[in-house]
């Protein structure tokens, strides 16, 4: 009797909460909900793939695919994920997704294994000296960048300065301040 009362329940429980919505991948604005009519597409917007990656390098294979493509196998793909050594983008399923940059990575780390003699350790430290070079890189042509945007700048106010017939001498620092900010000396 009681069992069912309960089962009773559970299925006004059930039949009262909002439908579930089942969503295959690709097929989002296919999706059925429990009673069989369409769902709105609430994936529109968001991508499939959920990290990881910058825009246009998203991962492309699964693991089985990146293992034959690279002649590893899949565990030691796991293995280099587990030490950090690669982040392999993940789907919503969490499945793991490989971009060309991935897979470039994976060969340098299997380089260094097998014909630099370097263990996982001296790996994970050549790879962030790599890094941390390539970052020094982006700074310095930052910097670069910076100094020629100066350069134009500096040539376009004297440009200016001339077309008003100022003089071309430095304009004093307080040039900017209202009047009671500049200092009499």
């Amino acid at each position: 009797m009681q069992r069912k009362q309960r089962t009773q329940q559970q299925t006004e429980a059930y039949q009262a909460s909002p439908p579930r919505i089942r969503i295959r991948p690709g097929q989002a604005s296919l999706a059925k909900t429990d009673q069989g009519e369409t769902a709105p597409d609430r994936t529109e917007g968001h991508p499939q793939v959920t990290a990881g990656h910058p825009r246009g390098s998203e991962g492309v294979y699964v693991i089985s695919v990146a293992a034959r493509l690279l002649e590893m196998h899949p565990q030691t793909l796991r293995k280099y994920e587990r030490l950090g050594l690669v982040q392999p983008a993940r789907t919503i399923g969490m499945l793991r997704l490989y971009s060309e940059q991935d897979l470039y990575q994976l060969r340098l780390i299997r380089h260094m294994e097998e014909s630099l003699g370097l263990n996982l350790a001296g790996v994970e430290w050549a790879l962030s000296l790599v890094s941390q070079l390539l970052e020094m890189h982006r700074r310095l042509a930052e910097l670069v960048e910076a100094e020629l945007l100066h350069r134009v700048l500096q040539q376009e106010m004297e440009r200016l300065f001339t077309a008003m017939n100022l003089p071309l001498s430095d304009p004093p620092s307080d040039l900017g301040q209202p009047p009671e900010a500049q200092t009499n000396e």
